[in-house]
């Protein structure tokens, strides 16, 4: 299951190793925003920034949830839409890329979306039937939206764990640094399942959150790579001291005012860890969501674009760029 198709390595020169399609009912019901992204809007804006392939996973919540609870920030299954937490979501996913928009599927790698703490077994079933009908790459977790510390995917999540590793597929965590308020996505967590399980591959989106042990110890690790998924954002957090990345000492160094100049500075320290990646259409995010679930209402009002994102890449040139372009994507895909 591994390796990628022919047709999807062919002519690779920039791969978004994180992106999104599909729609987003937690930001939807907060007034947030983005909250919908349609696969030929993401087709469109990669084919303008000169993205020639992306990983692409649903948004971070489900149907398959209660939405009052959601409104009030709590997760609480409903159980109407689909048959487990995101089967209606993956499936929409892939039938988008293979039924609906066939042409697409050159450019897309899907990744399923999951949810480690509920019905484990449920979605292990529609993921196996899913599995029959289409193809996909990867699996993706987001633990604060779910509500579900990373360390569940061993626990409750333990089936999830294993259908990943019979069938090969890399799993790619939304984290946070040891600072952060969101005590679910600590990247701690997933450092151990890397150890635990040295045969599977695990991404830590969010560049580390700026945290140079953090990212250090990750660099340690032969099956575990970080991505860039909205630094632009990340550095201007950084810049307004918004307590949501590392801002003090402990940041890998570098001016905050130049993204560019960090991501190269990055990319220069972590050859063989860093990945490019957008978190397209999250690069931009305006939200009155708490920072961890229960807390106090916190606004954050940040905005990007894919050209911004593109920028990430401007004083990275050779063989460097075509390591976190796209060669590091290709490891962490297929190993």
């Amino acid at each position: 299951m591994a390796k990628l198709p022919a047709y999807l390595r062919r002519d690779i020169r920039l791969l978004d190793v994180h992106s999104h399609s599909g729609f987003e009912p937690l930001l939807y019901l907060t007034h947030g925003f983005p909250f919908c992204q349609s696969l030929r809007n993401s087709f469109e804006d990669n084919e303008r920034s000169g993205i020639t392939h992306a990983v692409v996973f649903p948004l971070c919540t489900s149907l398959y949830y209660d939405l009052p609870a959601m409104q009030r920030g709590k997760i609480k299954l409903e159980r109407r839409i689909g048959t487990a937490p995101f089967a209606f979501e993956n499936e929409h996913l892939l039938r988008q890329i293979y039924e609906i928009f066939p042409d697409y599927k050159r450019m897309f790698m899907p990744f399923m979306m999951l949810d480690t703490a509920r019905e484990a077994k449920k979605q292990v079933r529609a993921l196996s039937s899913l599995l029959d009908r289409f193809r996909f790459y990867g699996l993706k977790v987001h633990p604060r939206t779910t509500q579900a510390a990373v360390s569940t995917l061993g626990g409750p999540g333990r089936p999830l764990l294993d259908f990943a590793r019979a069938n090969d597929l890399p799993i790619l965590f939304h984290s946070a640094y040891p600072g952060s308020p969101d005590r679910l996505s600590q990247i701690s967590q997933i450092l151990d399942l890397a150890r635990a399980y040295p045969g599977l591959r695990f991404c830590a989106a969010h560049f580390c959150g700026f945290h140079q042990k953090t990212f250090e110890e990750a660099a340690r690790y032969d099956n575990v790579w970080v991505d860039s998924g909205a630094m632009s954002i990340g550095c201007d957090v950084v810049v307004q001291k918004l307590k949501i990345y590392e801002a003090g000492p402990a940041k890998i160094p570098g001016d905050y005012r130049d993204p560019p100049a960090v991501f190269a500075e990055i990319a220069r320290r972590f050859p063989d860890t860093f990945m490019w990646g957008t978190d397209n259409p999250a690069h931009t995010w305006v939200s009155s969501s708490p920072a961890k679930p229960g807390g106090k209402p916190q606004r954050v009002e940040l905005w990007s674009s894919m050209d911004r994102e593109k920028r990430l890449l401007r004083d990275v040139s050779g063989a460097l760029r075509r390591k976190v372009a796209f060669e590091n994507a290709l490891d962490f895909l297929e190993g």
